[in-house]
């Protein structure tokens, strides 16, 4: 395979609000700070790859306000600026509004915007204009349908694929042989299973049900439980790297980035599973998404400690 990252999926900027306490229904709160900050599960996960070194193609469709100005200096910083980040007149970019209490926790509301207009067509168009790109990953925060129909096509020119499936949603079960890799942690595991995770062996069957069902690999995260790999041949465990976690949001995103970066250099899945924990663990010690993650160096430093 190639040596390219394609990465489909989500710009939204976020809106963060920090307090003590995340505001129930018909609860107002005042927030101790605001920032606003770079988003989306697809482009975090684009910048995180390309940040951590690979060579990335993002497909993805934003508008054409000021946010979109904003976002495309971030793309263009990071190397990763091309004519398949596509800007639509017509709807504004999706923003994401989080709020995150002081133990670290978040709850998250996105109005997608853009991101809903991105088309199976496009996204085929883009995957070939690259000779022979090594994976093409994808999320749900865009159109279901339109991710359900471009795994199967990306799937059938021979190209393997990782589906992040965030936010949790039903697949149908045609779509899961078009799966080479599913990354979900455990609430999105149930969702789409029906297997309730509260143990490493519940993480274990929902990963072998994934895999009867088609997928190659199924990669479980557990939080501080770590993460599972459940394929046709093992179930393995791997630790959580220790950290004190500060701001949880984007962590999942940080890891399925780090995760295509280190198998595009060639890792094996068990370690480019430890490195993506790495990546992981030190963006939590950090506020906002793209900027808690990690340099090459802080990454490949703490793999080496590790699990070196």
């Amino acid at each position: 395979m190639g040596s390219k990252v394609v990465i489909v999926g989500s710009y939204s900027v976020g809106l963060f609000f920090i307090g003590k306490v995340i505001p129930g229904i018909g609860e107002t709160r005042i927030a101790d700070r605001f920032f606003q900050t770079f988003g989306g599960k697809g482009s975090n996960q684009a910048v995180t790859t390309a940040k951590l070194g690979a060579d990335v193609r993002f497909i993805c469709k934003i508008g054409t306000d000021h946010y979109a100005d904003e976002v495309i200096e971030l793309y263009k910083k990071h190397n990763m600026y091309s004519p398949s980040i596509m800007q639509d007149a017509e709807t504004p970019t999706s923003v994401g509004t989080i709020f995150v209490d002081e133990k670290g926790s978040n709850s998250i509301m996105i109005a997608l915007g853009a991101n809903a207009r991105l088309t199976t067509a496009e996204i085929i168009h883009w995957v070939k204009q690259e000779k022979d790109p090594f994976i093409v990953g994808f999320q749900l925060e865009s159109d279901l349908g339109m991710v359900v129909e471009s795994l199967e096509a990306v799937s059938k020119m021979g190209i393997p694929t990782l589906l992040d499936p965030a936010p949790a949603a039903r697949l149908p079960e045609s779509v899961f042989p078009y799966i080479t890799y599913i990354k979900p942690n455990e609430h999105e595991a149930k969702v789409l299973s029906g297997i309730e995770i509260k143990t490493v062996d519940d993480a274990f069957r929902a990963g072998e049900w994934f895999i009867d069902k088609g997928v190659k690999a199924a990669i479980i995260t557990l939080g501080e439980g770590g993460a599972v790999l459940v394929d046709k041949n093992k179930r393995q465990l791997f630790k959580a790297v220790e950290a004190d976690p500060i701001d949880t949001t984007g962590a999942g995103d940080v890891f399925s980035g780090a995760l295509m970066a280190a198998m595009v250099k060639g890792y094996s899945i068990d370690k480019a599973i430890q490195y993506a924990s790495c990546a992981a663990s030190i963006s939590i010690t950090r506020m906002g998404v793209v900027e808690s993650i990690p340099s090459p160096e802080e990454a490949q430093i703490l793999f080496n400690k590790t699990f070196g």
